[in-house]
């Protein structure tokens, strides 16, 4: 599922919720906040659900400046500083990167980590767009939301 445009009552889960209304907020007047305008250690319990990933242009790249600790735990591994096009599966979802960079405007993305080799998890995802000039987007951050099992899986004997 892609959604967009969106508002708070489309996003289910509440941290995301919160980092959307924080990226409205910080917005202010402006179609798009700036990176200084996002302080991280006035959200400290939402940052396990943050990705950061810096956009370059003159080829197109996009390079994870941070990963959240929830997205780690998904993916199995940490892919801070590492480049989209670096990262097996990821390339998947260079299609929404590139909408965002384009329509310069957030979306909400519910479906599962075929990026992943827990490809059995499904996630939330938001895309909130940052620009420097208001004009250009420099900057992603992503709200990841995703849905670990209540319990632990049956293991075979």
């Amino acid at each position: 599922m892609f959604k967009h445009p969106i508002k708070v009552s489309d996003i289910p889960p509440q941290e995301l919720q919160e980092l959307f209304l924080l990226w409205q907020n910080i917005r202010g007047d402006k179609s798009m906040p700036c990176r200084k305008d996002f302080r991280p250690a006035a959200v400290p319990s939402l940052l396990p659900n943050v990705s950061l990933v810096d956009v370059e242009n003159d080829p197109r790249r996009y390079r994870f400046r941070l990963v959240g600790t929830a997205t780690v735990k998904a993916m199995g591994r940490d892919v801070t500083g590492q480049y989209m096009d670096q990262i097996p599966g990821m390339m998947t979802m260079k299609e929404r990167y590139d909408w965002l960079v384009e329509n310069k405007t957030p979306y909400l993305y519910k479906g599962q980590l075929v990026w992943s080799e827990k490809s059995f998890l499904d996630y939330y995802a938001i895309g909130l767009p940052f620009s420097e000039d208001d004009s250009t987007v420099n900057l992603i951050m992503y709200g990841m939301y995703y849905l670990f099992p209540d319990h632990d899986r049956t293991i075979a004997p």
